[in-house]
Order: C-alpha cells, then sequence, then structure tokens
C-alpha cells in the first residue's frame, strides 16, 4: 500500500481529526527542494507488515527552474563532480595534517585546539534515508560541492550560465504549515463520511499536477522477499533527486508486490506521472508496460531481459548478452577461436548459450563443442564427470604409462571456454573441468558479471578467468555521494535507479513530442552506471569492463570505454 507521509507536526492533527491512523493509504511523494531546508523531515510511523518504505521531502520555494536542453554527452560534467570530491577529499587531508603539525598558541593555552566541521544532517532508518544542510551552516567548499552536485548529471549547468544571482535564502516557517492543515482535516472528514456512508475509503487522492510540475513514478518491489532491493532502488532515485535540486520535478514510489505491478501502474497513471522508472523484474515490466503504453506513458525498466524489450518503453539493465560480445570479442581478437560453451539447463543458462553461438555464426564460427548440463546431472558427480569428460575430449594415460607432466600434455581441445550459467554452475563445473586438463593455464576462462563474488574470486579453479563487469571507475565518485548524504555503501542497483532518475529529469520543459528522440540521442550518455544508448528497438548499448580472477580479488583487464 503506498501511502503519504505527513511532517510530526501534522500527524497529531490529523490524528485527532479523523480518529483513524494516517496508514489509510496514500499516494507517496517526493519533491527536489531548490535549498533542502535546515529542519529536519521526520517520517510518520509505518506498520511493519506492509513493507512499505517511501520517504516524503520537503517541497521547496515556488522558484522557476531554469532547464538544459538535452546536450549530447554528459562526460563532461560527471568527470567535474569526480574531480570536485577527490580535490575536496585531498584538501580535507591535507587540513586535517595541518591542524595536527601546528604548534600550540603562543597564548599560554595549554593543549591543542579543536577543529570543528559542519556537516549535513542525515536522516535515516531501515527503510529511507534523506540528508538535509542547513544552508547558514554550509562553508564555502561545501557551498561550492552543493551547486556542483545539483549540475553534475545531463548538462544542467548549461541552463545556469548567464542566470541572475539567487535570491535570498527563503527563511523556514516555524509551526504547522496552514494550506496542509486544511488539506489533513478534510481528508480527515471525508474519511468519516464515507464511513458514515458505509462507503470504502480510498485513500489520500493526489491533488492535481500544478503546471510546469513533472512527476516521476518509481515503480519497485517494496514488501516481499526482494523489498531490500527496492529499497535500494528508491534510495537511489531519492539521492538523484536531491542532488539535482530541481523543485519542478516530483518522485512518487509505487509497491509492485502488495497489489501486482499492473495496479501499481494505473495508480501512477491516475497520480498523473509523466514517466515511469521501473518495475525491476520481467514479470513486473510486462504488466506495467501494458497500462503504460496504454496511456502514452514512457517507460524505463530497470530489468536486464532482453525479450522482454518493446517500443515506448527501455531496458535500463546491465544486459547479459553484452557482456557475452565483449568477451568473446576479447577471445577472438586474442586468436582464440576455439571456444567451447559448457551452459546450464535453465533459462539463463540456454539464453546465454543462444547468443554465443549466435555471435559466433556472425563472424563465420561454430563452438568447438557445445554442451548443456541438467540439473540431475550437476547433482550426480559420475554423471558431471562423464558428461564434462567427453566434452573435453580427455584421453586417460594407458594402464602402463605414468600421468604426464603438464608440459607433455597435448594441446586442449579449446582456446576458450564461455560458462553460460550461474555463479553456482560456475563453481559446480569449473573443477572437474581443470581435472580434465582444461584448467585455466591452458584455456582462457569467460565468465559474466556473477562472478564478481567472493566465492568464485577465492576459488582455485577459476584463477585467472576472465568476466565482464559494469564500469567501476566512477564509483568513488559515487560512494562518497552516497555515503555524505545517507551513510553506508550503495549496491549496483543504486547507480542505475539514481541515472534512470536523472535520465527522466533530461525531460522536464522538453515538449512531449520530442521525449524518445531526446533519450535516444545517438552520442548516448555517461552517468555513473558507465556509458550508455537507448535503443529504438526498447534495448540499450551499455559498456562495460573486463576483469579478472587473481588471488581472491579481481582486477581490471580492460577498462570500459567512457563513450559509446
Amino acid at each position: 500500500m503506498t501511502r503519504r507521509l505527513l511532517t510530526p507536526i501534522l500527524v497529531p492533527l490529523f490524528l485527532a481529526a479523523c480518529g483513524v491512523a494516517v496508514e489509510q493509504g496514500s499516494l507517496p511523494q517526493t519533491s527536489a527542494p531548490d535549498n533542502i531546508p535546515e529542519t529536519e523531515t521526520a517520517a510518520a510511523p509505518q506498520p511493519a507488515q506492509t513493507g512499505d518504505a517511501d520517504a516524503d521531502g520537503a517541497t521547496g520555494a515556488d522558484e522557476a527552474v531554469d532547464v538544459a536542453s538535452l546536450a549530447p554527452s554528459v562526460t563532461g560534467s560527471i568527470d567535474g563532480l569526480i574531480e570536485m570530491i577527490e580535490t575536496e577529499a585531498e584538501a580535507k587531508e591535507k587540513a586535517a595534517e595541518d591542524t595536527v603539525a601546528q604548534p600550540p598558541a603562543q597564548t599560554g593555552v595549554a593543549g591543542s585546539e579543536a577543529v570543528a566541521e559542519d556537516e549535513a544532517s542525515v536522516v535515516s532508518d531501515e527503510t529511507q534515508a534523506v540528508a538535509e544542510v542547513a544552508p547558514d551552516q554550509a562553508t564555502p567548499d561545501e557551498e561550492s560541492a552543493a551547486a556542483a552536485v545539483g549540475n553534475i548529471i545531463w548538462n544542467l549547468e548549461a541552463a545556469n550560465r548567464g542566470r541572475a544571482a539567487p535570491e535570498p535564502e527563503p527563511v523556514v516557517p516555524v509551526g504547522p504549515d496552514p494550506s496542509l492543515a486544511t488539506e489533513a482535516l478534510e481528508a480527515a472528514f471525508a474519511m468519516l463520511a464515507r464511513r458514515d456512508q458505509g462507503l470504502e475509503t480510498g485513500g489520500f487522492i493526489m491533488p492535481p499536477k500544478a503546471d510546469g510540475i513533472m512527476r516521476i513514478a518509481l515503480l519497485v518491489p517494496k514488501s516481499g522477499e526482494n523489498a531490500v532491493l527496492g529499497n535500494e532502488l528508491q534510495r537511489g532515485a531519492e539521492l538523484a533527486l536531491f542532488s539535482l535540486r530541481n523543485s519542478q520535478i516530483e518522485l512518487l514510489v509505487f509497491d509492485t508486490v502488495e497489489k501486482g505491478a499492473g495496479v501499481a501502474a494505473r495508480e501512477a497513471v491516475v497520480a498523473e506521472a509523466d514517466i515511469i522508472d521501473g518495475p525491476l523484474f520481467s514479470d513486473a515490466v510486462v504488466s506495467a508496460r501494458q497500462v503504460a503504453a496504454t496511456h502514452g506513458v514512457p517507460m524505463l525498466a530497470l530489468s536486464n531481459n532482453t525479450a522482454i524489450a518493446g517500443r515506448g518503453s527501455w531496458l535500463f539493465g546491465y544486459l547479459p548478452e553484452q557482456q557475452v560480445d565483449i568477451l568473446l570479442g576479447h577471445a577472438l581478437t586474442a586468436g582464440r577461436n576455439k571456444v567451447g560453451i559448457i551452459a546450464a539447463d535453465d533459462v539463463f543458462g540456454q539464453r546465454l548459450a543462444r547468443h554465443a553461438q549466435k555471435r559466433l555464426g556472425q563472424f563465420g564460427l561454430e563452438p568447438e563443442d557445445f554442451v548443456t548440463l541438467t540439473a540431475a546431472q550437476l547433482a550426480s558427480e559420475d554423471e558431471l564427470k562423464n558428461a564434462v569428460k567427453r566434452f573435453t575430449g580427455y584421453t586417460p594415460p594407458a594402464d602402463d604409462e605414468d600421468t604426464p607432466a603438464a608440459s607433455e600434455l597435448p594441446p586442449p581441445r579449446f582456446d576458450a571456454v564461455l560458462f553460460a550459467g550461474s555463479a553456482d554452475f560456475a563453481l559446480r563445473t569449473a573443477p572437474v573441468l581443470a581435472y580434465y586438463d582444461a584448467d585455466p593455464e591452458r584455456v582462457l576462462y569467460l565468465g559474466n558479471a556473477q562472478w564478481n563474488q567472493r566465492r568464485i574470486l577465492m576459488e582455485p579453479s577459476l584463477q585467472g578467468g576472465l568476466f565482464a563487469s559494469r564500469p567501476t571507475d566512477r564509483d568513488d565518485a559515487f560512494n562518497a555521494l552516497w555515503s555524505e548524504a545517507l551513510g553506508g555503501r550503495p549496491g549496483a542497483l543504486a547507480r542505475l535507479s539514481f541515472d534512470a532518475m536523472a535520465m527522466a529529469t533530461i525531460l522536464a520543459g522538453q515538449k512531449r513530442e520530442t521525449w524518445n528522440a531526446a533519450l535516444e540521442a545517438g552520442s548516448g550518455y555517461n552517468g555513473f552506471s558507465g556509458a550508455y544508448r537507448l535503443m529504438p528497438d526498447g534495448g540499450n548499448q551499455r559498456n562495460f569492463e573486463i576483469r579478472q580472477v587473481s588471488g581472491g580479488v579481481s582486477t581490471i583487464f580492460q577498462p570500459a570505454p567512457d563513450k559509446i
């Protein structure tokens, strides 16, 4: 159930007026302020069983915000942010060293001088975190950093060129907002009236959208077993919203689990959402897209399943097929043309195997051998060994022969082996391949992004193997931005929702009929998730880096290009 989170001041007023809890169901909304107010925003208590974690940010003054025309690339602005973050970190470190090294003042006062540093106050709990910085406490360096963060994505700095000096900071009023108090009382009386008539309470109804406002709906799992993923995606989108500081943008969050993705999409349409970010999973994307397409609402799906790509919506996730492409490209370029494919007999494994066969065919090649291993074969030690033995073409030494040394072994059947399956599949099959003389010292192992986990990196039979990964060159900058605002470290999905949110905001102020062309800009974009481009068929094109398993860690073997 989606909820509208009221301020602590209004909650008692609302409860006293209607005699019921605020949890009667409402549409969540987050608006980006021009300047984040000094007062902290607190969330109303939420029942644990609902799984909701929707945050409600404060809306800033009604000030017109200029939005830049769509630029072909945002590489410069992102690089500027990274450089500023790194420069500030170095400056802080140097200042700390200078403070320690500074001798005591000649005033007779004992002890070292305490250095206080203004920081943004952080409000966080298990389901939401919104950083708010008091304008009158910010140092010049922090104001500079905040201004840079507001312009890091999509070349929004172009809109501010030649702009008049900003007006003085608005004074944050003390006490309840009269307009919100009236709205709460009216909602309370309306619910009481419906109860007297025996009518179902429909919860809070989103007020009509004001002129110039753009509403972005985020559809993610907010309850159920994947609620933690939905929470990460929401926090990433909120970080983008507050970093961009555009008061014309409103973020609405809808749960795709409790009532289903189709209902969530219909609620987003009723709330006058202009664009949808999400859902995450394939079945949810299909259900939501039917509703979105009917009402002409574009959708940036966070899924990575090319089977559900379609016009009018775009996949925003990291596509495994593209990871196969970059690995095969490297192998063939290195002269490793004899490629074997060992695949799991599941949806993911067959998807990768089919794509690999297709790509090799485009180069006029066929797999040197291809084997699909069923769940029964993987569960049986003897069946697995027999299947892998046939796959590698292993010939055991004769009874009267000693086991040959590695240098005396015949050439392997393959130059490279592609593992078409999950991390568990690789852990199960790699030791058996090595046992039958197809180890990574003689054969190049090719994996996928699931290999970037400790149990893979520590597996002896996978040392030296290569796998494709999302670009990591901007991780330090994003981690710094995240930890300063929200604390902790972000997951990979947070980068996707940040960039999807920022991608949607470039449409603000543009004519609706130009949106598709803007989203499908030929030169692509460069965000914290890497360089990418949205394609007319509903897919995407992303750059990946190649990493190598080595001694329990992964190292960059080939960096990702910063442009498409």
